[in-house]
Order: structure tokens, then sequence, then C-alpha cells
């Protein structure tokens, strides 16, 4: 079996490489069909290949309405392509919808159209599954879920004493967001909850590119006290010291479905704050998170001051539990699954 993925490998998560790796180890031939390049690419796969594709909005989203107009009819001529020459489209809808949204209801159309030209969609929780199907109009048998896998092992620590080179005390407690910093993610709200709990001995690590709104933000918080700012790209061999130094990951993301950042942290067996949302129960047991209703003003702040609570902790055999179900080689096969029509 061929599958095309696009991507197979990225820069920016581990994700699609331990996806594709796992595929090779299942007997799968995956090659790569690199950002900007599946239109090009789609004609080098043969009837019976598969075309895996994880973010399709790159296909066709465009600056302004006549942009995206034209991207997506070059893409919908695309699919009708791959229908003709008996190429398979499979499909992992990560988000329902993408971050950056302009034309929702431009965006609701293709997303519907693309779900009619797919072989299988994948999402990664039962929640998700019910979302499309209601969202996209998608009858069940196309929908498998995949679980997404953990980070167990993948990034390796060097030894960097981060709380050292942050001014931090190894008594602190330290809480840590990680990763791209966009408005949606709620870093506005972060700042807010933590200024309202501190103490000397408690900190907040904010690392992660930031774009422009977000990066002006964070350079004029008025009280910044205890609130360490780290704006750029944090290379992969970088994470592990940093999740080591940090006491809990919070995410106040204004909206979850899947997310990767929440399984490292279940990786490196941190406990979370995020969110009250049905991806939790899904992925994580009791204590690993503490949740909140993101419509209580003070929610997000309670939340972070239980999370430092040592009581009713999980214990290392359900964080084992709860990692063992997201092995890559139990993934890589029900992935397998979907592109044979099983499952």
């Amino acid at each position: 079996m061929k599958v095309w993925m696009w991507p197979k490998s990225s820069d920016f998560n581990a994700y699609n490489d331990l996806l594709s790796e796992s595929l090779g180890d299942e007997g799968v031939e995956v090659r790569d069909l690199k950002h900007g390049k599946l239109m090009l690419g789609v004609g080098r796969a043969r009837r019976g290949d598969i075309v895996h594709v994880h973010w399709m909005h790159h296909a066709y989203q465009g600056r302004n309405p006549a942009a995206f107009i034209v991207k997506s009819f070059i893409f919908t001529l695309t699919l009708i392509y791959l229908k003709l020459a008996g190429v398979r489209l499979v499909w992992t809808v990560h988000n329902l919808y993408p971050h950056a949204t302009k034309y929702r209801r431009a965006e609701r159309f293709m997303r519907t159209l693309i779900c009619r030209f797919c072989h299988r969609l994948i999402v990664a929780s039962e929640s998700i599954k019910r979302k499309v199907m209601a969202e996209f109009d998608v009858p069940a048998r196309k929908l498998i879920v995949v679980k997404h896998g953990h980070y167990v092992g993948v990034y390796k620590p060097k030894g960097l004493d981060c709380r050292r080179r942050y001014g931090i005390g190894e008594d602190a407690d330290v809480y840590l967001f990680l990763g791209a910093i966009k408005a949606y993610k709620g870093v506005q709200n972060l700042v807010a909850a933590f200024n309202a709990i501190k103490t000397d001995r408690t900190f907040l690590i904010i690392a992660g590119k930031a774009d422009q709104e977000m990066e002006t933000y964070l350079r004029s918080i008025e009280d910044g006290a205890n609130i360490v700012v780290d704006l750029r790209f944090i290379p992969d061999g970088e994470i592990a010291d940093l999740m080591n130094a940090a006491d809990a990951l919070v995410m106040p993301y204004e909206e979850i479905t899947t997310s990767g950042s929440a399984i490292l942290g279940l990786s490196f067996r941190k406990p979370i704050v995020m969110p009250d949302n049905d991806f939790i129960d899904e992925y994580f047991r009791d204590g690993m998170v503490a949740k909140y209703d993101p419509c209580d003003k003070h929610g997000l702040a309670k939340a972070m001051k239980a999370v430092t609570d040592k009581i009713n902790r999980p214990t290392a055999t359900e964080y084992d539990r709860a990692l063992k179900e997201l092995n890559w080689n139990g993934i890589a096969r029900k992935t397998k699954y979907a592109y044979e029509g099983r499952g």
C-alpha cells in the first residue's frame, strides 16, 4: 500500500513523523506531499493509492474573497481528478474549523464538499466525530476514531537548568504555557488569572513564538512580576528540560478539539489546567486535569490554584494506562484500517 502524506513530516510538530514511521512499521509505504505541493504532487498518485491530508485549509484558503474562490475552484478540480483517477482521499480532521477563519460560510461549504470526496475521515475522539457528523452532514460509517499518539521518549532532556536560566528557585511552583502564542489560546486570560493568585513563590513561564498582536501585548504587561516571557520558537532539544522545570501545564484555549500540547503534558506526566470539554474524558484519568468552566470569570484562577495541591494525584500506574491507549503501533494499525475501509 502506498500513501502520499500531506505532510509526511513537520519542522514544528513530531506528530507527522511519528505517524509516518509507525505506518512504515506496519508495511505502509509513506511518500511525502509537502505543504504547498498538493496540487502538483497528486499527479504522481496511481489508482489504489491513498492521499492522506492533515490540514486541508492550506489548499483552498485565500487572503481575500477572490483568492479564496480561485483557490477553492482549483482545489475542487484536484478532488475531482483524484476521484476519477481512483485515488482514495483520507482526511484527518484535527479541528472542526481552522483557527484563522475569515469567511465562515465559505469554510463550511468547502469542508462539507471535501467530506463528500473523502474515502474516510479520521478524528481523534468520539466527541469530534459527533461534531463533524452534525456540522458537515457526514454519515457515521465514513468516520473512524484514531487517537492522537503520545510523545513519550520523543523529546530527550539535555541537562538544561531552565529554572536557573529564568531565575526561578527550586522551591517555587511553576506554571507553564508552551507553544505558538495566538489570541485564541487565551494567554491574556492566563496572565490575569495568574496575577490574581500569584505569591512570592509562584511563577508563570510563557514560552513560544508569538504573532505580532500577542508579542505587543506580552511586552507591555503592566504587572509582570514572576511572569517569564520567552518569545521564541522553542527547539526540540529544550522541550524536555522546560517541561521538567514546570509543575503544571496551563492551556486556557478558547476552543479545544484535540490538543498535541495536552498530549505532551500527559506524556511528561504533568497535571494540566484546561477548560472542561469532552476531549478530557476520552484521554485523561481522574486527577490528571484541573478542569474549569470557561464561563466562570474566576474559573481559570481557581483551577490553577487547585492544580498545585499535591493531594489526589494520579499514580504512575494510572499514567501508564492512559499512555498505553496512545501507543503509536496501535494508532498506525487503526490508520491502516481507515485506508483499507475497515474499522
